[in-house]
């Protein structure tokens, strides 16, 4: 551990963003049938406020901050601007497990226009649909990005006397920190899943061993997070082939080759649906816990991560907690900060593929019995009380904590900590008992309680002081991004295909 004041001292530069997924409903908590609002700009060219898999389904993004309290008011602006900017008839819905859904004929994919760049977001959508089907599509949920500042990384490359070139040490530090969140990831839907519960539309048709619950809910008495288990967001076909995180390059070679790799599953589409029927039609269809990311709008992911190395890691296990307006608040963001922090700066073994054979069990046990009493859990040393686990991992962060603490000239990172160890011998203080709790002692489903919580949100959101300036800008990227849909589809230059062979080419030796 790298517990000194010099270290301490780099934390304040630590950027982090949030991108949250969230589907737009009816004000009956139904599916929404209608097109993305254009008084919320266009979806193709909005920075901010964009859409995933489905039209309905908006993701709202901050930029990277150093100032947590400007990252936050950020996220409340923009849901202030969405809540205010959405016909009177629509909501957003607050849970990660979706609303009632329709059949799949009328969940309609994203739209982007006419442009090429549409085209090839929406013919991705489509494979995404035809590969896993639409239901799966509709789970939201919240993306925590997160990055070092270089005077960090140039402390640690110091302080372990590395002979590596500094850029190339902090891509395999981050590679590090991977290995890691992988390992103990299973800490954060025990402590922060919040969908033990599903409405009976998402598993219509479908086998699966939830329970019933009312009419209209199925559910798991000690589940933690439905969204991050096999009934999930998940992919079986990528699970065949796990990736090598030992460093960048054993990293990109295993994602080229599921990109070059023909899947007998999806050769059987046709050309128009889908982008190709390769294992991954693109890198953001890779399903992990963790990513390693950068930014560059010119090069294909793949690339600019070869040319440029790992810019910051996307933490994408963070279910949206129907508690909180946002999904997540401050004191969760102090927790995952530190849990991050400790990744890379304890050691971190090669992951094996028996250690991710365990992992992979680690977090399907975590997620659909997670709170069941005495829980054992799988490990290279054999099995383990999961309260056991947890209470050594957060004792290994207290170190990080203080570190934090003395940065940023509070207790509140400690506090953190403090808080969450109570749910290992409480766990009802876990959102995922709260939620199952509030739906027994008030008699309702899982589409009532959350369509409660989400109505309630709505006026949090609507009376949320947002400032002029924020306003104003807001407005200004509506028109922009608008305009710049309208220029991108004015000046179609290639036909598609030449335009997918050069977006989709790889250049990079992995």
């Amino acid at each position: 551990m790298k517990s000194d004041s010099v270290l301490a001292g780099t934390l304040g530069g630590i950027r982090r963003g949030i991108e949250k997924e969230t589907l737009r409903t009816t004000k009956n908590g139904t599916f929404a049938q209608t097109p993305h609002p254009k008084s919320l700009g266009a979806a193709l060219t909005h920075p901010f406020i964009t859409t995933d898999f489905a039209e309905a389904q908006l993701e709202l993004i901050t930029p990277a901050f150093t100032d947590k309290l400007q990252m936050f008011e950020h996220l409340a602006s923009l849901h202030h601007f969405v809540a205010t900017e959405l016909p009177k008839s629509e909501m957003l819905w607050a849970g990660s497990l979706p609303p009632v859904l329709p059949n799949d004929d009328d969940i309609t994919i994203a739209q982007y226009g006419t442009s090429n760049a549409a085209q090839m977001k929406m013919k991705y959508r489509q494979g995404l649909a035809n590969c896993y089907g639409k239901r799966m599509q509709t789970i939201s949920g919240i993306h925590y990005n997160f990055s070092f500042p270089e005077h960090f990384w140039q402390c640690v490359h110091a302080q372990e006397n590395s002979e590596l070139a500094l850029s190339d040490f902090i891509s395999e530090k981050y590679f590090h920190m991977i290995r890691n969140v992988i390992r103990h990831g299973w800490i954060v839907p025990f402590l922060f899943g919040a969908s033990p519960a599903v409405d009976k539309s998402y598993v219509e048709g479908r086998e699966h061993n939830l329970e019933p619950m009312g009419d209209d809910t199925f559910y798991l008495p000690w589940a933690t997070s439905l969204r991050l288990s096999n009934l999930g967001y998940t992919n079986s076909e990528q699970s065949n082939y796990p990736l090598n995180y030992d460093s960048k390059m054993t990293y990109l070679k295993g994602v080229s080759d599921l990109l070059a790799m023909t899947s007998d599953k999806y050769r059987l589409l046709d050309d128009n649906q889908q982008l190709n029927a390769s294992v991954l039609q693109l890198e953001n269809e890779l399903y992990s816990s963790v990513r390693p990311k950068v930014v560059s709008a010119d090069l294909r992911p793949l690339d600019a991560m070869c040319q440029q190395g790992v810019e910051y890691v996307e933490l994408r296990t963070v279910d949206n907690n129907p508690y909180l307006p946002l999904g997540i608040n401050e004191m969760q963001s102090h927790f995952l900060d530190l849990f991050l922090t400790h990744c890379v700066l304890s050691p971190s073994p090669s992951l094996t593929p028996e250690e991710l054979a365990v992992v992979q069990q680690r977090v399907e046990l975590v997620a659909t019995i997670g709170r069941k009493p005495d829980l054992l859990l799988p490990t290279l040393e054999g099995e383990q009380r999961l309260a056991d686990m947890g209470l050594t991992l957060l004792a290994s962060m207290k170190e990080v904590a203080a570190l934090f603490d003395t940065a940023f000239n509070t207790q509140a990172y400690s506090l953190s900590v403090s808080l969450e160890r109570q749910k290992f011998a409480d766990t009802s203080l876990t959102p995922s008992a709260m939620l199952l709790a509030d739906m027994r002692a008030n008699g309702l489903g899982y589409r009532e309680l959350v369509h409660r919580l989400s109505d309630g949100h709505m006026q949090t959101h609507a009376a949320y002081l947002i400032s002029d300036a924020m306003r104003a800008e807001l407005h200004q990227w509506v028109a922009k991004s608008i305009d710049e849909q309208d220029a991108l589809e004015g000046t179609q230059d290639v036909p598609f295909d030449a335009f997918l062979r050069r977006k989709t080419a790889m250049t990079c030796d992995c």
